[in-house]
């Protein structure tokens, strides 16, 4: 009975430990400046004393407090990073069970952020192309986690190669960059170089990445890296098409943030180009007019998600910051509609990969539409023939339901 009646507090301990923490903290430095004020105000201190006293807790206790938010930061990144690369996969968890079962994890002297780091080097190692994507695609939240720790991988991923689908993890790593571009300047440009076995997309990311260091650090040390990046291209032999295509993004991208008006007149002038380079280049950047004018951009995505489309011009559509942006607009009355379309085609995709990449937000589309979700979820269970694909989507049916 006793434990029974000590066993709801217990749970409602555990799940407010940090907080708990915070708050004792915060109890104990009130109670000492407190008792320093009386001893003032009684004339035991003066007022000489007393300002040593409080800024001496003021220092001590910034480092805590910002040591508290920084580890329940990175704890909750890596409770989510670590469910959105583990779910379903059955060896990991098994092997933790056995850990848990056989109480070795008493005796194992772990840093918990530096054995995740290391799983994950290992997983971009031994994993297949789709777990090595995902780890590509959490690189952003990784960042946050440990910067210094993540460098390791975004070197194993730059250069990642798969038969099927070749250089795209490297693209995805280089479209991670930007995120640190403040912070790891030398870092950044370092990674803005070619590689033996680059594709044109790689490059095509690269392009953009220098765009953002034009707009945030310094213009005339971004088109040096962009004419030097050009050079690269010339020097490795790349096509025509390709190098002009990568010129055509560079003055796009200036013109969309100067001239957004000037630069949609541009994209359609060029939307038909039988250049598919130049496509791919426009296909990827329409995620920059969903504030100002985001009927034109649903427009314009329908377009390039025709069937009539190569997959690599239909692809960009489906990318995490594309299919965010339409998820934004879902949440528009004006724009529900037209979004739900771009998605569901997008979904039904013959292409593996832009199926996989859309359902890799469809978590957000339940949060916002449960009903246009919960009709992903079961046509995928129905009709889709990847099987990874199906299992995530059976796992969050069950989620919801429960």
């Amino acid at each position: 009975m006793k434990r029974k009646f000590w066993r709801p507090f217990k749970k409602w301990l555990r799940k407010k430990e940090n907080i708990l923490i915070e708050f004792l903290s915060i109890l104990f430095w009130v109670i000492i400046g407190t008792i320093a004020l009386l001893l003032f105000y009684y004339g035991l201190l003066d007022l000489l004393t007393l300002l040593q006293i409080v800024f001496g807790l003021i220092l001590a206790f910034l480092p805590i407090y910002f040591y508290l938010i920084k580890k329940r930061e990175q704890t909750m990144l890596i409770s989510f990073t670590s469910k959105y690369l583990l779910e379903k996969e059955e060896s990991k968890i098994d092997e933790l069970l056995g850990i848990l079962i056989a109480g070795k994890w008493e005796k194992l002297k772990i840093d918990p952020i530096e054995e995740f780091f290391k799983c994950l080097r290992e997983m971009c190692l031994k994993s297949d192309f789709e777990m090595r994507r995902r780890i590509a695609e959490a690189l952003p939240a990784l960042f946050k986690i440990n910067l210094e720790e993540n460098k390791e991988i975004v070197g194993i991923l730059r250069r990642d190669w798969d038969e099927r689908w070749k250089s795209d993890n490297r693209r995805r790593t280089i479209e991670a960059l930007p995120y640190i571009i403040d912070k790891e300047k030398e870092f950044v440009k370092d990674n803005l170089h070619i590689i033996e076995g680059d594709e044109i997309f790689a490059i095509i990311a690269m392009v953009e990445i220098i765009d953002v260091w034009r707009e945030k650090v310094n213009k005339k040390e971004a088109e040096k890296l962009f004419a030097e990046l050009k050079d690269e291209m010339e020097r490795q032999q790349y096509g025509s098409d390709e190098i002009n295509a990568t010129i055509e993004l560079w003055n796009l991208l200036d013109l969309i943030r100067s001239e957004p008006n000037q630069a949609i007149k541009m994209i359609e002038e060029l939307k038909g180009s039988p250049n598919i380079y130049l496509q791919i280049c426009i296909a990827r950047n329409l995620k920059h007019f969903s504030k100002r004018f985001p009927q034109t951009m649903l427009s314009l995505m329908e377009h390039f998600i025709g069937k009539d489309k190569h997959k690599n011009v239909r692809r960009p559509i489906a990318k995490e910051d594309s299919v965010g942006c339409l998820i934004e607009l879902l949440q528009n009355k004006r724009h529900f509609e037209k979004s739900k379309e771009v998605i569901w085609k997008l979904i039904n995709d013959e292409d593996d990969i832009i199926r996989l990449a859309t359902f890799d937000k469809v978590e957000k589309v339940l949060d916002i539409d449960s009903e246009f979700g919960n009709k992903i979820l079961q046509h995928v269970i129905e009709k889709n023939r990847h099987p990874k694909l199906v299992e995530r989507a059976k796992t969050l049916m069950k989620r919801n339901k429960g």
